[in-house]
């Protein structure tokens, strides 16, 4: 571990404050650290490449290391890059360097941890017996049980000398996005897939696992609806778990979950970027027996909206359902084209 601090300089700037010795961790600390370093790739982790757009020396010393193993120069070498690539916006905290396996390929963990403050309160007991509280303000704490382990990676050892490095990424701190000095300058990374390229596989996937799975026809209807308008919406990630969780009848929740994770849909929360399919999300098209169909915008679908789709009951194995349109006034009326 080395610590990444404030320049003595007048203006503001990083330093790496260097470490020649590793950090000794009983077996019940590492594990402490392992659950939180695994908790985090697991929920936002993404798979990164090499940008050959930056020059950065991140990906070479990783490479030498895999085949001369020297933990120490390395480590120090990447605490100097990631004190230099910092921006001003950035906070003081620890560089974390560890070999590591996952799923039995050998890895490197890269970890930055931030520095956070906190007021640690002690109980103290006056000459008069009487009782009081001791506050004291703590500046630079790191691993605390509420404190967020803000950007981890694993970077693999490739398989031959052509292959590139490649891994993992998770910045906690900015959601489904990336810190771009972190992912950029400092690993010389990129994502292996835009966000838009995420988002449109992300619709495209999970609406063929909603339409393959154990729901209903309503319900489809219904959770195709949710999909839209959540993509639509002002949030900056999509999280598939979350949608699942707010959107998907609880007993049919891992059915979906199954069928989107077989389907290549993302689970991890990723930066959202709808720009590709806009088109898609103004309108669903709900196609219906004796070549009849429907086209209405999202939100007016199901749930509380004009258009409703519910079973009739005692259909049978048919499964006839009755579309009901509810308060609305009657517009233009024209042939079109059969599609």
């Amino acid at each position: 571990m080395h610590q990444i601090a404030l320049g003595e300089s007048g203006e503001k700037s990083f330093d790496a404050l260097l470490t020649d010795v590793p950090v000794e961790l009983d077996v019940k600390d590492t594990g402490y650290l392992t659950d939180r370093f695994c908790d985090a790739l697991d929920k936002r982790a993404l798979r990164i490449v090499p940008n050959p757009d930056v020059d950065s020396p991140t990906p070479a010393l990783l490479r030498q290391h895999f085949s001369t193993p020297d933990l120490k120069t390395m480590s120090q070498q990447l605490a100097v890059r990631l004190a230099a690539s910092q921006r001003l916006t950035a906070k003081t905290g620890l560089l974390v360097v560890a070999d590591a396996t996952l799923d039995d390929a050998a890895c490197v963990l890269v970890a930055k941890v931030e520095h956070q403050e906190a007021m640690q309160a002690e109980l103290q007991v006056l000459e008069n017996g009487d009782r009081t509280l001791a506050i004291k303000r703590i500046p630079d704490l790191v691993f605390g049980e509420q404190n967020r382990i803000y950007k981890v990676s694993v970077l693999f050892s490739p398989a031959t000398d052509a292959d590139p490095v490649e891994g993992f990424l998770a910045d906690i701190q900015n959601g489904g996005g990336f810190a771009n000095y972190y992912l950029g300058e400092f690993l010389g990374m990129q994502l292996a897939d835009e966000p838009e390229v995420m988002t449109e596989r992300y619709l495209d996937q999970m609406t063929s696992a909603i339409q393959q799975s154990s729901l209903d026809a309503g319900e489809k209807i219904q959770a195709q609806a949710a999909l839209a308008i959540a993509i639509k919406s002002n949030s900056q990630t999509i999280d598939a778990k979350d949608f699942i969780a707010d959107f998907i009848p609880h007993s049919h929740q891992m059915d979906v979950l199954r069928a989107a994770e077989n389907r290549g849909v993302p689970m991890t929360a990723f930066a959202k970027d709808s720009r590709r399919i806009k088109p898609k999300l103004e309108n669903l098209r709900i196609s219906l027996g004796s070549d009849i169909s429907l086209v209405a915008p999202p939100h007016l679908v199901g749930g509380d909206g004009q258009v409703k789709v519910a079973k009739r009951l005692g259909s049978g194995s048919a499964e006839l359902y009755d579309v009901t349109i509810e308060g609305v006034p009657l517009g233009t009326v024209t042939n079109t084209r059969s599609r």
